[in-house]
């Protein structure tokens, strides 16, 4: 009993005609009927019954039908997983991101990725922004998920979003009641700003800057955590992107500041001297795409 007796046998099944079904087979006549008093031999027991050159599947043949399509299917699965077990590894979706994208905006576009690639493999690491860009310029990252554009003339940048700028203040602060506030509002308020060089503190400076407001530092944090923790002991205010999901502690407020340069640009970068993976390619294909759409759906303010 061979696997090519058992299709053929379940052809026959099917139309009951010899001539019909060696057609469908594209073999002949011939061939066909000697598979079938092989096939018929090794069960034991005819599996149709002959009556002036006709077929009919009796009660034997249609267990035995009932059967061989399970034992085909079973098969045809372990061929697939055979195949898969051959096939070359998938090739690994290799980013680094900022901490503070790892309760939603990683989720976000990762989940999304994954929906339309489901072969997808991702290896991923966290950093500071500085600590990133070493990995990415070194090599041990393909891309990384970051804000603002990291400096270097080889890295390319592809935007993403614009991340609003948030205050965070105490309840009990006079800006508290505020629908919205200015980086004016600010003016001669004790600022508590992460310690990073490049990333969210180089984009609060200047923007400070540019209003006229002189930053009166009285705390440097290493996470945004950290920064709600001490805005809400009341040693200072902050500034704080929209979309960190970190729940703040009982006692502060984000308000959303109306400058409009208060936003942190976020996308992703490469290292345009290093050779793209196809991978690599594929998911700046999707981000590309996810970006066009993404503004119209999502409401920080």
């Amino acid at each position: 009993m061979t696997i090519d007796e058992l299709r053929w046998f379940l052809e026959l099944a099917e139309t009951e005609h010899m001539t019909q079904a060696a057609d469908r087979l594209h073999i002949t006549q011939s061939t066909l009927s000697r598979a079938l008093r092989r096939l018929e031999r090794g069960v034991g027991v005819q599996l149709f019954d002959r009556n002036h050159q006709r077929l009919r599947l009796n009660e034997y043949g249609q267990v035995f039908r009932r059967h061989a399509r399970r034992a085909l299917d079973e098969l045809d699965v372990a061929q697939d997983r055979i195949t898969s077990l051959m096939a070359p590894p998938r090739e690994p979706v290799s980013l680094a991101f900022a901490h503070s994208f790892a309760s939603w905006l990683v989720p976000e576009v990762l989940g999304a990725y994954q929906r339309e690639f489901s072969d997808v493999r991702f290896v991923l690491r966290q950093d500071t922004p500085e600590g990133m860009l070493k990995l990415l310029l070194a090599g041990m990252v393909e891309m990384i998920l970051t804000a603002p554009r990291p400096p270097g003339p080889q890295i390319s940048w592809l935007p993403l979003m614009d991340e609003p700028l948030h205050l965070v203040v105490p309840a009990d602060h006079h800006l508290a009641c505020r629908s919205e506030v200015k980086v004016i509002d600010i003016v001669d308020v004790p600022l508590i700003l992460l310690r990073h060089t490049i990333g969210l503190r180089g984009i609060i400076r200047p923007l400070l800057h540019s209003t006229g407001v002189t930053p009166i530092v009285v705390a440097e944090a290493e996470d945004f955590p950290t920064v709600k923790s001490l805005v809400a002991s009341g040693l200072g205010v902050s500034v704080l992107p929209a979309g960190d999901r970190t729940p703040p502690p009982p006692g502060v407020r984000m308000i959303p500041i109306a400058d409009s340069g208060a936003y942190r640009p976020v996308g992703i970068a490469w290292d345009t001297t290093q050779p793209a993976t196809t991978a690599a390619r594929r998911f700046r294909e999707f981000v590309a795409r996810y970006a066009k759409t993404r503004a119209e759906s999502v409401e920080y303010r």
